[in-house]
């Protein structure tokens, strides 16, 4: 899994099934060295500390920690924390 762009569409899988997101910001992430966060737009009952599968076209998947979320209107800003390979 490639890192992702900014307005770049994700699938997601939760505890309550898969959602779609949109990225709208991407950091390092300075608790792990080669970790990045990754700011999303999402629907769903997203909860800090709460584990998601980042999902690819190609079927993989890599695995996600919610570490924040600003709840906006129908959508929600949810901040991802994840180890992308190489």
């Amino acid at each position: 899994m490639k890192t992702p762009k900014i307005d770049d569409k994700l699938r997601l899988l939760a505890e309550f099934g898969q959602t779609d997101a949109i990225c709208v910001e991407i950091l390092k992430n300075p608790a792990t060295e080669e970790g990045i966060l990754l700011k999303v737009m999402a629907r769903g009952p997203f909860e800090q500390g709460q584990q998601v599968w980042i999902l690819d076209r190609d079927g993989s998947k890599v695995g996600a920690t919610v570490e924040k979320v600003l709840e906006q209107t129908i959508d929600s800003e949810v901040t991802l924390s994840t180890v992308l390979p190489a």
